[in-house]
């Protein structure tokens, strides 16, 4: 696959904006989220920032091996909807109509998250590709589990390493230690969004555009190969493995399809309890020129004490009344005292048993008395008990 696409673009093309299925050829991409970064952060960390919460930027990267070249989405958490299908399918839907080549066929890796790609939501968007002709064939494959390092993860790496070693107080710089972070430009950020809201690539609602023009795809966690064509709008050929027989299923609902884009999901922002938090605990460790722009004074009033409480949900009030109820129910239990077993005594055992019943009374008698005495006259009562037998 990734020998197909450096043929495909050996003459120098680097990603860009190209209109659909201009290219002819395959291309090879891969995409996976890296672990997000905080900022501001210094790579001489100051003592007390190391038990704060700064803000928070996630990454998403699609690598094209053949150039090679990856794109890496910066996104703010005032822009983080979720990391869920919605938001995979947006970057890379605006990765192909900004980044992409215009190839004819490609091929995608990513590993088996099934909440951002291994779900019916991912199956509909590439059929729907191909329904609209934006690609004449694509092919999903997933990693085996334990085996999910790739293309990717090599950027990131690149990225944290100079990122470690350099000094962020905002999304801008985090965006200019990405570009220096190699020298052939590797590495290509772009913003989701700026720190004031306003937003560069927008999160859209596939979910919900999606299920009312296609069908559930059964078993979909057992399969790793997954193979769309235009030729053959709305079907699905699956494999379990690269070797195994592969196996077909239409999944075209009874909707027509529309080449319209699904409704933008507006950004969360940040709330008021966050807002706060990050201009008393935060602000003073960014630059001058980045204070107003990453923790500036929030427009709503500061809650009180009681509200940054945090409250008991209604799971935890009731695993509370659960185990309250049990040790009510255990104390209410009567004690049951194991009866020892009967002994018939013999001839000879009577006399013993009757030494030793007067001992267990004269024991009960100096229960009354001091421990010290008590154990002393217990002591008496089994030296007799032994002299005697």
């Amino acid at each position: 696959m990734v020998s197909d696409c450096k043929a495909s673009v050996a003459d120098g093309t680097v990603l860009g904006q190209n209109a659909a299925c201009s290219r002819p050829g395959t291309v090879h991409y891969s995409f996976d989220f890296a672990q997000q970064v905080h900022f501001p952060s210094d790579a001489l960390q100051p003592g007390p920032m190391y038990f704060l919460c700064p803000r928070k930027c996630g990454i998403f990267g699609i690598c094209c091996e053949g150039i090679p070249q990856q794109v890496n989405f910066l996104i703010d958490e005032s822009h983080c909807c979720s990391k869920g299908s919605n938001a995979v399918i947006s970057y890379l839907d605006y990765f192909f109509r900004h980044y992409g080549l215009g190839e004819t066929s490609v091929h995608l890796h990513c590993d088996n998250c099934s909440g951002q790609n291994k779900n019916r939501y991912m199956l509909w968007y590439l059929l729907w590709r191909c329904c609209l002709g934006l690609h004449h064939e694509i092919t999903l494959n997933f990693l085996v589990t334990g085996h999910t390092k790739f293309a990717p993860d090599w950027c990131f790496g690149l990225f944290k390493r100079m990122f470690r070693r350099s000094s962020v107080s905002c999304l801008d710089d985090i965006a200019a230690v990405m570009r220096k972070s190699t020298v052939s430009t590797l590495n290509v950020p772009q913003l989701v969004g700026k720190e004031s809201g306003e937003s560069f690539v927008p999160c859209r609602n596939w979910q919900q555009f999606l299920e009312n023009y296609f069908k559930t795809l059964p078993k979909i966690k057992s399969y790793h190969h997954f193979h769309f064509t235009s030729s053959k709008p709305g079907v699905v050929f699956v494999k379990e493995y690269h070797d195994s027989p592969e196996v077909q299923y239409n999944l075209m609902g009874k909707v027509a399809i529309e080449t319209d884009l699904p409704e933008i999901i507006p950004a969360p922002g940040l709330d008021s309890k966050r807002q706060w938090y990050l201009f008393h605990q935060i602000r003073d460790f960014c630059s001058e020129d980045a204070k107003d722009l990453v923790c500036p004074k929030p427009t709503d009033p500061e809650p009180s004490a009681q509200e940054q409480e945090p409250k008991p949900g209604p799971s935890s009030s009731a695993r509370e009344n659960k185990s309250v109820q049990k040790l009510q129910s255990k104390a209410s239990r009567p004690k049951v005292v194991p009866k020892r077993p009967y002994k018939q005594p013999t001839a000879g055992e009577s006399d013993s048993e009757e030494v030793e019943s007067e001992a267990r009374k004269v024991v009960a008698i100096t229960a009354t008395t001091s421990s010290g005495q008590k154990t002393r006259s217990g002591r008496q009562v089994r030296r007799n008990v032994k002299f005697q037998d």
